[in-house]
């Protein structure tokens, strides 16, 4: 009986493939420098004995390796959205998209979140970031990646792709388009995954990718740069989705060789993963339509870094692919006035020492919460409504008081100079338990907590007594 991987035997080394294919995937995770260093990750690591080693193309990623047998996911740190558990392999899209601060960024397939966190923490929270899905459950898994991150440069938007390319046309700098694919590339951790691979299936996923990426081209401004990537093997949804989108579109697009642009930064050694992807194209061209070869896309089959398998291609833009339409747009509501906002800054200046607001974000007022949204976000015009959008900033009491988010808190509790409580490593155990603590008699009101330096939640000490504010949803995930 044929093996999904046997049709692969023409490109790479089968055995190789298929050995290293029953190997569990080793663990990477990310730093979220909006909330913590890399010196920071690399120190608390050692205090729980894991071994840090980078990952060659993203200078936030390591691979981790550990003796310990706790989950990573119950860390304390990625409760926090300090870190973010993503494979290495993933982390490239973004790595080769290079945001940059302030602009104005399309990630149209963008569930679960770990490449928009990404995006945004490489634009420090500046610019716009409109994250898409069309999947309502999707959408909500996103939206708490965001909200843990600490994110609030981001607009949520549940479109189906193809929407983008005659709706925003021409509107971003960059955008990825991470497409839905058969996951062939997940098969160190999902064996199941290579039981989706029939003709028939590839070929569907192969027409809805070649529409999202045309969509994504139509929606990059002039100049600007797209990113297809994939997180399968097969040829028909990478190599030959790229191909066919160039020779539709001529000489509208360049393929961007990937070796090259990272030269500023540092270079990577990638020619293996350009050489793979030259070999499936050449086949292709040999045996279909193709007869243009040697475009620079990277094929990180499974053996080549230890990582998924994975592809990535990286277009720009050179002149226009379709007509601009005009459009009507829906005003975003809600913004609190210039005296609303300058009391609340007052008032949390009083108690904490510091706003929590910078310079260039808006207030606005959503449901039963103050949102924070920057500058560009609010400005930036979209014809429909947005599903979500900012970072929850202020709890609104029904006495008409306010009170810190856990999302503000683990975000920007550093800035606090006062209202705050110091734990020593009795009472943070108790609080991650989920209990009260005792504390200083002194101690009253609603009080940041901070453990060696790190915000964990906040807290209200009354008589002696610390009660337990950080949310539950974190206390259950976080090993004792």
């Amino acid at each position: 009986m044929s093996h999904a991987l046997d049709r692969y035997a023409v490109f790479t080394d089968l055995q190789v493939l298929q050995e290293i294919s029953k190997k569990p995937l080793r663990k990477s995770l990310r730093v979220n420098t909006l909330k913590s260093s890399l010196e920071e990750v690399k120190k608390w690591g050692e205090k729980q004995g894991w071994k840090l080693n980078p990952v060659p193309w993203c200078r936030e990623g390591f691979f981790v390796e550990r003796t310990d047998e706790k989950a990573l996911g119950k860390d304390l740190l990625h409760q926090l959205g300090a870190i973010y558990l993503q494979e290495a392999a993933s982390m490239l899209p973004v790595e080769l998209l290079d945001p940059k601060p302030g602009e104005e960024i399309l990630d149209l397939c963008a569930a679960p979140g770990s490449k928009t966190t990404q995006i945004a923490a490489k634009m420090e929270n500046t610019g716009v970031i409109v994250a898409n899905d069309v999947q309502e459950k999707r959408l909500w898994t996103l939206h708490a990646a965001l909200q843990r991150a600490g994110i609030l440069n981001t607009i949520l938007t549940s479109k189906n792709g193809e929407w983008f390319g005659g709706h925003l046309t021409e509107c971003f700098d960059r955008v990825l388009c991470d497409a839905p694919c058969s996951a062939q590339g997940i098969a160190r951790k999902d064996p199941d995954a290579l039981k989706l691979g029939t003709p028939k299936h590839i070929e569907k996923l192969k027409q809805m990718q070649l529409k999202l990426l045309e969509a994504a081209i139509h929606a990059t401004k002039i100049g600007g740069r797209i990113v297809y990537s994939t997180c399968t093997l097969t040829p028909e949804e990478n190599e030959e989705v790229v191909m066919e989108i160039m020779t539709k579109f001529g000489g509208k697009l360049e393929v961007l060789d990937p070796e090259k642009l990272k030269m500023e930064n540092g270079k990577w050694k990638m020619d293996s993963a350009i050489d793979d992807s030259g070999v499936v194209q050449k086949h292709l061209a040999h045996n279909s339509q193709f007869s243009i070869l040697n475009f620079s896309f990277l094929r990180l089959w499974p053996q080549t870094y230890d990582t998924e398998g994975f592809f990535c291609a990286v277009l720009q833009k050179k002149s226009s692919t379709r007509d601009v339409l005009q459009q009507e747009y829906v005003q975003l509501r809600g913004e609190l006035t210039p005296s609303r906002t300058k009391d609340i800054a007052a008032e949390l200046i009083k108690r904490y020492g510091a706003s929590f607001m910078h310079e260039d974000e808006r207030c606005y007022e959503t449901a039963q919460y103050v949102t924070l949204l920057n500058d560009t976000a609010s400005k930036f015009q979209l014809p429909c409504p947005r599903y979500a959008f900012g970072l929850p900033f202020l709890k609104l009491q029904k006495d008409s008081r306010i009170r810190l988010t856990h999302e503000m808190i683990t975000l920007r509790g550093k800035e606090a100079t006062k209202g705050v409580m110091e734990l020593m490593d009795a009472q943070k155990e108790m609080l991650l338990q989920g209990k009260d603590t005792p504390c200083d008699s002194t101690l009253h009101g609603e009080l940041i907590l901070r453990w060696h330096g790190i915000s964990i939640g906040m807290g209200l000490a009354k008589e002696g007594v610390l009660k337990n504010w950080i949310p539950r949803s974190v206390v259950k995930q976080i090993s004792p």
